[in-house]
C-alpha cells in the first residue's frame, strides 16, 4: 500500500506553524506547567519560605488538610459564597442579554464597565460604599428612614455583601457570552414557532434555553472556578472576618503560605482545590453532553 508523503509546501507550512507556536509553548511551560508541578512537589514537603529549607514529609500535609476544621469552615464559606453569587449573577446576565440584545450599544458598554475595571479598584470603592457611617449605601438607606446596616461587620451580612459586589463585577462578562449565544440562534426558529401560536414564554422555554445550553455550561464552569478562587475583595475589605464569616479557601491558602510560613501545607490545599474544580468541570461537561 502506497503512503502518500506530504509535499514540500505542506512540510514548510508545518514548520512555520511549529515555529510560531514556540513562544506560546514556552510561556505555558514557564508560567503554567512548571508552577503547577512545583506546587504538587511542595505539597509533599515542609518548606520554609524564609530560610529556604526543605524537608520531605510525604502525605502529611494532605492528611492534615483532611482533618483541619478551619479548612473545612473555609470550604463551606466558599460554597455559600458560590451559591449566593453564581446562580443570581447568571440569571441576571441572561435577563440583561435579552434586554440589551436590540438595545443601544452604549447600554452594553455601561454594563461591561465593571467587568474591565480592576478588582482592586472595585473592592476599594465598594468598601467605601459599605461604610457604616459615611458610605453611600447607608446614606441612601437613611434618606428613606432605614437605620444604617453593618454590611461588613455583621457575620450574617458580610458574605452577602461580598457576593453583591462580585455580581456587579462579573455580570457583564456572563451577559456578553449570553448575548453572543442569543445572536447565534437562527431567527427562523422563532418565526416558525410564532406561526404555530407559541407565546413569548414558550419561545424562551423551548427554543432559547435549549439552544443556550452550551453557553450555560461554559459560564457555569467558568463562574464556578472564579467563585472558588475569590480572594481580592475579601482580602481588602473584610480580611476573612467578622469571626471567620468570609474566610474562604484561597484566603486560607494565602495565610498559610505568607503569614504562618506553611508553604508546603498551602501548596497541598492548592492541589486539592485544583483537583476539586477539575472534577466539577469534567462532571459538568459530561452531564451536558449526555443530556
Amino acid at each position: 500500500m502506497d503512503i502518500k508523503r506530504p509535499s514540500a509546501h505542506a512540510i514548510e507550512q508545518y514548520r512555520s506553524a511549529l515555529l510560531l507556536s514556540v513562544p506560546a509553548l514556552v510561556g505555558l511551560a514557564v508560567f503554567w506547567y512548571m508552577p503547577t508541578i512545583q506546587a504538587v512537589v511542595l505539597g509533599f514537603q515542609d518548606y520554609n519560605l524564609m530560610s529556604g529549607s526543605q524537608a520531605w514529609t510525604g502525605v502529611e500535609n494532605f492528611q492534615t488538610a483532611a482533618t483541619d476544621p478551619l479548612l473545612r469552615l473555609t470550604f463551606l464559606n466558599t460554597v455559600v459564597y458560590f451559591l449566593m453569587e453564581v446562580p443570581l449573577q447568571m440569571a441576571l446576565a441572561l435577563a440583561l442579554a435579552l434586554l440589551v440584545r436590540r438595545g443601544p450599544a452604549w447600554l452594553r458598554t455601561v454594563i461591561l464597565v465593571p467587568t474591565v475595571t480592576s478588582m482592586v479598584v472595585v473592592s476599594v470603592i465598594w468598601g467605601l460604599m459599605y461604610h457604616p457611617n459615611s458610605g453611600l449605601i447607608n446614606s441612601l438607606l437613611g434618606s428613606v428612614g432605614v437605620a444604617p446596616q453593618p454590611f461588613l461587620t455583621s457575620a450574617q451580612q458580610a458574605m452577602p455583601s461580598i457576593a453583591l459586589l462580585m455580581i456587579w463585577k462579573n455580570v457583564g462578562f456572563s451577559m456578553l457570552f449570553f448575548l453572543a449565544g442569543l445572536v447565534s440562534i437562527p431567527g427562523n426558529y422563532y418565526e416558525a414557532a410564532e406561526t404555530d401560536g407559541a407565546n413569548s414564554a414558550q419561545l424562551f422555554r423551548y427554543i432559547t434555553l435549549p439552544l443556550l445550553r452550551g453557553t450555560v455550561v461554559f459560564l457555569l464552569i467558568t463562574n464556578t472556578v472564579t467563585a472558588f478562587k475569590v480572594f481580592t475583595p475579601i482580602f481588602l475589605i473584610t480580611e476573612g472576618g467578622p469571626i471567620n464569616a468570609t474566610r474562604v479557601v484561597v484566603l486560607y491558602i494565602f495565610e498559610n503560605a505568607f503569614r504562618f510560613n506553611k508553604m508546603g501545607y498551602a501548596a497541598a490545599i492548592s492541589v486539592l482545590l485544583a483537583l476539586f474544580l477539575l472534577i466539577i468541570s469534567v462532571y459538568s461537561l459530561r452531564v451536558s453532553r449526555t443530556k
